[in-house]
């Protein structure tokens, strides 16, 4: 692959291609058969030499270099939530601007989820298809990964304090008391298709604020489950499925309240949602 010059940080060094390479595979990326991957292109500011979408071609490359045999992005719109209809093929994800360059491959499938969908790109293509529809629940593509032997997490420019939606499957797996499943309903379009359509989500009760303490990503950390490297401004980083698993697991079981701030425990069901981004 020709060597590039992708973005420079604020001292006026490069990050290259093969810088990037090189990190991923340090983090131990390339080890996985399942690739989930979180972004935010904060590494350095982009070279303006490079148009947009050829900048995140070059980005996309570098990933799918690795030989992974199946690649994985967030592509979610929670488009009921915020009122919105879905579109399989045209609902633009906000989850980063590489997802959405991934999103819309030719060789891309994405979930008909119009809450948490993801996209696709390789072998295992059964984690988008033949889902339930209880996005963060069973059967729902994290629920999948649960169920994979060499599922990995990479985050690329991001960190697991900013974007890991894992958690929240793992607190409604455990039935954490400060969420509850409710229904959304809105309409679904998928290609010449077009129908109305019910899907759940384990949201938190009114008034319920989340940490921001880091606890995940420091106690992940220091014990070397997280493998990260710095990245210019920001840093690449890997984790395996069933350690991020267990050690949410570790911290539910241990304090049922590790992750919340502020829980009032009067279990108000309002629901308000505009340009909703995150669970």
């Amino acid at each position: 692959m020709k060597e590039t010059r992708l973005f420079q940080t604020r001292d006026g060094s490069w990050i290259t291609g093969s810088t990037v390479l090189s990190l991923l595979e340090r983090v131990e990326a390339g080890d996985a058969k399942v690739l989930y991957m979180h972004t935010g292109l904060t590494f350095g500011a982009p070279n303006r030499e490079l148009k947009r979408q050829e900048l995140l071609a070059r980005l996309y490359e570098l990933i799918r270099s690795l030989g992974i045999p199946t690649l994985c992005v967030p592509t979610f719109t929670f488009s009921f939530c915020n009122g919105e209809n879905y579109c399989v093929q045209t609902s633009r994800s906000r989850m980063g601007a590489l997802n959405e360059y991934i999103r819309g491959l030719p060789e891309a499938l994405r979930s008909v989820d119009p809450l948490l969908s993801s996209a696709l790109v390789g072998e295992d293509r059964e984690l988008v298809q033949n889902l339930g529809k209880n996005s963060i629940g069973e059967n729902s593509t994290f629920d999948k990964l649960h169920g994979r032997n060499g599922v990995k997490f990479l985050f690329f420019g991001a960190t697991v304090s900013e974007c890991f939606t894992y958690t929240h499957y793992v607190e409604e797996r455990l039935q954490a008391p400060y969420r509850y499943n409710r229904r959304f309903s809105g309409c679904i379009t998928d290609g010449d298709r077009t129908w109305q359509d019910t899907y759940t989500l384990f949201v938190r009760y009114h008034g319920v604020t989340q940490s921001a303490s880091g606890l995940l990503e420091r106690d992940l950390l220091s014990r070397g489950l997280l493998r990260r490297e710095v990245c210019g401004e920001s840093s690449i980083a890997c984790l395996d499925e069933p350690d991020a698993y267990q050690t949410i697991v570790n911290h539910l079981r241990d304090n049922m309240y590790s992750y919340i701030a502020e829980d009032p425990r009067d279990r108000n069901t309002d629901f308000h949602a505009h340009n909703m981004v995150a669970l």
